[in-house]
């Protein structure tokens, strides 16, 4: 077979994307910086540049503030943000966020419906599609006008295909997620583990952009943890991700969703925590959550945890600081394994009081150097319902989109 040469679209097609990365990673800057930082000629850089400008991708932001110096001024370039519209949908649990944003992160609109585990998937799916197309209308924004979907969900997925394999405590069976969906809103879509999606939004949004090496700790209604390696999400053959709460650490405990006995999320979990608080109160023990209880402590729920949570009672720090501890001993652990730039920590546990304090106050126990700075909450924190579906969604069909690795389009 004769050789025959560089795709030279490929070519162009993947420098489109790094241009497009370094200016989402850096900011606006002129045609002449962009060529310098990314190793291609003045005459290549401008081309593209005008070819996106051309499409609507790219804008000039005016001339750049400098010393005062002979010829012609530069001129910035930046990503148009409004390009295009994502509908991110964050299914979880216990609630669901549909959003749609732009390409920044700004959220434009965004409503919230409880999960539906009980009855079957596509009924449910087909619900979010409705939904979607209402917030849509809502907001004015027509078909043409959305780049595409982005699905993140619990447990492991397989991305090429769009398939939730096994979404813990909403469905236990394979569920062709981006087939459902597309029936109902024919956009392309991309679905995606909600950890790893979060990842990505920190690569894209936040920490990433100046950290090659993370580990990211997700601690809500479960615990869920992911991994960058070199700016890229580790991603395994099997479509498993990196579950720090499935992380045994009870020889023989109690029975966890994933199958296994005695993981972590069967300890630190809210439902877990909720059952090891309830166990525990009594009128002497946690007087303040007797009272708010009115003595039935079976009201004591995962649901109403924020209520509670926070309460002045000896009995429930001390059970409290029990589950902490062996939360940040795991987190520790991996840690040590993995020896991360950074670790960012994120989730509704970390969002009551005191619990990030203790969390670190535990880790830095076992290690000092964990503390001050080291492990950081996430600053994305306060758009978790979106950032991290639409980060997969903005990464593959308008960052990456193009690159001969990936082989799709700009559209």
């Amino acid at each position: 077979m004769g050789y025959t040469g560089i795709n030279l679209e490929n070519v162009k097609l993947s420098n489109r994307s790094s241009i497009l990365k370094l200016l989402n990673d850096c900011g606006a800057m002129p045609r002449k910086d962009i060529a310098i930082r990314l190793g291609l000629t003045p005459a290549t850089v401008t081309l593209i540049c005008t070819e996106l400008i051309s499409a609507g991708i790219l804008c000039e932001k005016g001339e750049m503030e400098e010393a005062r110096r002979a010829g012609r001024k530069k001129v910035l370039i930046d990503i148009n943000y409004q390009y295009r519209y994502v509908l991110s949908i964050s299914i979880e649990a216990e609630e669901t966020c549909i959003a749609i944003s732009d390409l920044k992160g700004l959220c434009r609109a965004a409503k919230r419906l409880h999960t539906e585990a009980a009855g079957r998937p596509e009924a449910f799916l087909k619900k979010i599609a409705d939904e979607s197309k209402a917030l849509m209308w809502e907001r004015g924004i027509v078909k043409d006008m959305v780049l595409g979907i982005g699905v993140s969900v619990p447990g492991p997925v397989k991305r090429r295909g769009g398939i939730s394999l096994h979404a813990y405590r909403i469905w236990n069976e394979a569920v062709p997620v981006a087939e459902i969906i597309r029936r109902h809103l024919d956009i392309p879509i991309i679905v995606e583990n909600n950890v790893k999606a979060f990842a990505e939004g920190e690569l894209i949004y936040g920490n990433g952009k100046e950290q090659e090496n993370l580990l990211f700790i997700k601690w809500g209604p479960g615990v869920g943890s992911a991994i960058i390696i070199q700016n890229r999400i580790y991603d395994s053959q099997n479509s498993k991700t990196a579950e720090i709460g499935h992380y045994i650490v009870e020889k023989d405990g109690r029975p966890c969703r994933c199958g296994r006995r005695g993981c972590l999320e069967t300890k630190v979990a809210t439902h877990a925590i909720a059952d090891q608080v309830r166990a525990a109160c009594t009128k002497e023990a946690m007087p303040a959550l007797y009272r708010m209880m009115e003595g039935d402590i079976s009201r004591i729920e995962a649901r109403n945890i924020a209520d509670w949570i926070g309460l002045a009672d000896e009995g429930l720090r001390v059970v409290l600081d029990d589950i902490i501890e062996q939360m940040a001993r795991v987190a520790v652990n991996t840690i040590t394994l993995l020896a991360p730039d950074k670790v960012i920590i994120y989730g509704q546990m970390f969002e009551h009081p005191g619990i990030e304090e203790r969390f670190l106050h535990f880790c830095s126990h076992y290690d000092a150097s964990y503390h001050g700075g080291y492990i950081l909450k996430s600053g994305l924190s306060d758009r978790i319902g979106y950032i991290g579906p639409l980060a997969v969604a903005v990464n593959e069909l308008f960052l990456l989109a193009g690159s001969a690795e990936d082989g799709g389009s700009i559209k």
